[in-house]
């Protein structure tokens, strides 16, 4: 399983870098090419959940790439908070790839209506709206619902799983299915991680498992199965990138539809990318192709690859 950059002598990447080369946009040239058209309009992101995010323990990351808007009474909670991390994955990479951030923080209250009332109103403002938390149960249905009337704007979660909860019960359930509906502006993601070398972290919630995992991006961070949030916050950075690099205004369909037809399969292009040998590699595939046609049971992936941005970016580029 020794990595191709070891195994020529070469330092691994970590951390963001490792992230744009296996996105296929590695420092040097092609990082400088997609750069180049990532400035044709700035980008409002939102991030929902109750743990909040610090703005003073974030402002390194803000640069001046990024700025930080408190909404309905949203405060720094002066932690490093789960989203406060979040955050940070995603600005460490738009601000490498050029993309001006303008970043919303909404911080709702238990009740599971507060939390609908603030995606409604995330959805309202933002481009895109990305949230790492579950709710469970038929109450968590006005969650779901804010989310399918807020079509103008991409909403982006982690996989989730809970115990042996049936995932019905969750918005994420509602995700984008081509195949059998969904919400086509709302996309889950799980992580092909740097620490699990040739599998998806794909974690299981019980035979009454309906979600769909919508695309498979790549991350240096995530570590085991339980913990997809990592692929939301590179998602999250590749639809900020699309939406700034596009020629015109582009509906969040548009830009799901670029992350799923752009996604790389190819065994020799993943090992490079991710660092793998190619045993590891041809294993990776195996595990993509199975979950997106299965042999028996439902389809579980909806993208069958992982996100590729070097070839997102050559759409755009060519699109002027």
């Amino acid at each position: 399983m020794l990595c191709a950059a070891l195994a020529q002598g070469e330092p691994e990447p970590t951390g963001a870098e490792w992230e744009l080369r296996a996105l296929g946009v590695p420092v040097g040239e092609r990082l400088d090419a997609a750069r180049a058209i990532a400035g044709r309009r700035p980008v409002v992101l939102a991030i929902v959940g109750q743990g909040g995010v610090s703005e003073a323990l974030l402002e390194p990351a803000l640069g001046d790439h990024a700025t930080l808007e408190y909404r309905d009474g949203a405060t720094d909670p002066g932690t490093n908070t789960h989203d406060t991390a979040a955050a940070r994955v995603i600005l460490d990479l738009t601000s490498r790839l050029g993309v001006q951030v303008r970043l919303l923080v909404y911080q709702p209250s238990l009740p599971f209506r507060d939390v609908a009332d603030a995606m409604a109103k995330a959805g309202g403002e933002a481009d895109i709206v990305v949230f790492f938390q579950s709710f469970w149960g038929p109450d968590a249905s006005c969650i779901t619902d804010s989310i399918g009337q807020a079509e103008r704007c991409l909403f982006i979660s982690p996989y989730v799983a809970y115990r042996s909860y049936p995932t019905g019960a969750c918005p994420q359930a509602h995700s984008a299915r081509p195949w059998a509906g969904g919400l086509a502006h709302f996309v889950t993601a799980a992580p092909v991680a740097f620490r699990a070398p040739g599998r998806v972290l794909e974690p299981r919630s019980g035979e009454q498992d309906t979600e769909v995992i919508n695309v498979l991006a790549p991350s240096y961070y995530a570590s085991g199965a339980g913990g997809t949030c990592p692929a939301a916050q590179v998602t999250a950075a590749v639809a900020a990138y699309i939406i700034a690099a596009s020629s015109a205004r582009i509906a969040p369909p548009e830009v799901v539809a670029i992350m799923r037809e752009t996604v790389v399969l190819d065994e020799t292009a993943l090992a490079e990318r991710l660092g793998y040998d190619a045993p590891t590699a041809a294993e990776l595939v195996t595990q993509i192709t199975t979950l997106a046609s299965p042999e028996e049971g439902q389809r579980k992936l909806d993208a069958t690859g992982v996100l590729d941005l070097w070839a997102a970016y050559e759409r755009l580029a060519a699109s002027r």
